[in-house]
């Protein structure tokens, strides 16, 4: 498996409330984009994969053949709990939260847990599919009949997020599993890189003959040159 990653902190935004967390031994991956707007964000987002990152390491060895859903759904629960909890601790971080994407491969099958709108998709045999579903007030307004999806992107409410990791004392997870096959690429990202490039347009540099290092940085780049309005985060991984 080949692996790539790339955060970039964009062109408007001051700093980068993105963070990211790859346990290639256990085959995690997660994204995490803070709440931009809110104070916290970025610690939001830290301690997130800080969270995450400690509890598999303190996981049983045997703990590890559970289902990876499960454990996914408990390491987020942690999170959010201990976000939540430093929110209503300190008042400048009142009502910080993050996004959360998060994978685990075992040989070929994927098991995807997500809040908010950091998404993951699979390109497979040159066509690229979103796996994920955003939790925003535009993606509920194209659900109900509201707004067209091809109106959804360039709506204001495309940035209102009906989940997030740390807002409240629980949290809903979406889950996925998904079979992956040999050549596939799973590619997990922040908004700065789905806001800003049309899924052809990601679809067109993954179908490069590259290698996904270049491809993480052909993305950037083109999220750049559209106007990189957030920050970016990318993981790349070739199957």
């Amino acid at each position: 498996m080949d692996i790539a990653c790339i955060s970039d902190t964009g062109l408007l935004r001051e700093k980068n409330e993105d963070h990211y967390l790859i346990m290639d031994d256990y085959g995690l991956f997660v994204v995490c984009d803070g709440m931009g707007g809110h104070k916290g964000g970025e610690i939001a987002s830290k301690l997130a994969v800080d969270c995450i990152e400690e509890y598999m390491l303190n996981l049983a060895a045997d703990s590890l053949s559970d289902n990876h859903i499960s454990v996914l759904n408990t390491a987020i629960f942690k999170a959010n709990r201990l976000i939540w909890s430093q929110g209503q601790e300190n008042p400048e971080w009142h009502e910080m939260g993050t996004t959360i994407t998060a994978a685990m491969l075992e040989k070929e099958q994927l098991s995807i847990a997500n809040v908010g709108d950091s998404s993951l998709y699979i390109f497979r045999n040159g066509k690229l599919k979103k796996i994920t579903r955003d939790h925003t007030l535009a993606e509920k307004m194209v659900t109900d009949g509201l707004m067209k999806h091809a109106e959804k992107k360039s709506s204001a409410y495309n940035h209102i997020l009906t989940r997030a990791l740390g807002v409240q004392e629980d949290v809903l997870i979406d889950n996925f599993e998904y079979q992956l096959y040999a050549d596939d690429l799973v590619l997990l990202c922040s908004d700065g890189l789905s806001d800003m490039l049309e899924d052809n347009e990601i679809e067109t540099v993954l179908n490069q003959e590259e290698s996904v290092q270049k491809k993480v940085h052909t993305l950037v780049e083109a999220a750049l040159k559209k106007g990189g309005y957030d920050n970016i985060t990318i993981i790349l991984l070739r199957i």
